[in-house]
């Protein structure tokens, strides 16, 4: 469903999207009776601003005038929806946050980053893993060009979920660059606002 996203760091190729996706498949699959309870908030605002800290939202702007905005709820019955996990990879050396966001009915967005020792993105360019557009669509946004990332306010989190023990992250990412929808897309260029709320 989802492109193949190439990341690249000292001129070897590590990872593609689809891999980390497969792994992301198999810890959200945790989340799936989450999922379908997630609902949209309605965010008539045009600054795409949302700072409760009990959902998590986003906001993005496609220079054609096309956005994207809303939020789910950060817990569903008392159990946190978490977003982005955070593990470490050996083959990069280097720890990696992925995740999947889901507002059911009306959107999804994919990340796959590796962090530095200072928690900052370490790959810049066309590098990172974004991918994002509406739900359950066969063809979605993905980088066509150099890509700016910023990380702020990121914290980790241990939770346990269904008797699983994990890593979580909370953060808010910002990025802007050029994205074309699939393959064939036209290049546009995007702004974007991911906040991800602490348990």
């Amino acid at each position: 469903m989802w492109s193949i996203i190439e990341v690249i760091t000292n001129n070897k190729k590590i990872k593609t999207m689809k891999q980390i996706q497969l792994y992301l498949f198999a810890l959200c699959t945790l989340n799936l009776g989450l999922l379908t309870a997630c609902s949209n908030d309605d965010n008539n605002g045009s600054s795409g601003e949302s700072n409760n800290e009990n959902e998590h939202s986003y906001y993005i702007e496609i220079a054609d005038g096309e956005t994207y905005q809303g939020s789910v709820p950060k817990a569903t019955g008392g159990i946190y929806y978490p977003i982005a996990f955070v593990e470490y990879n050996e083959e990069i050396d280097s720890e990696v946050l992925a995740g999947m966001l889901y507002d059911t009915g009306n959107f999804q967005f994919g990340i796959g980053l590796a962090l530095d020792d200072n928690n900052n993105v370490s790959i810049q360019g066309s590098g990172p893993g974004l991918v994002f557009g509406e739900w359950a669509a066969e063809e979605l946004y993905v980088p066509a060009g150099n890509i700016n990332i910023s990380l702020e306010n990121y914290e980790e989190h241990n939770i346990s979920l269904y008797g699983e023990t994990g890593i979580v992250a909370s953060f808010t990412l910002t990025f802007s660059g050029t994205f074309k929808l699939g393959d064939d897309g036209e290049e546009v260029s995007v702004t974007g606002k991911l906040v991800v709320a602490a348990p």
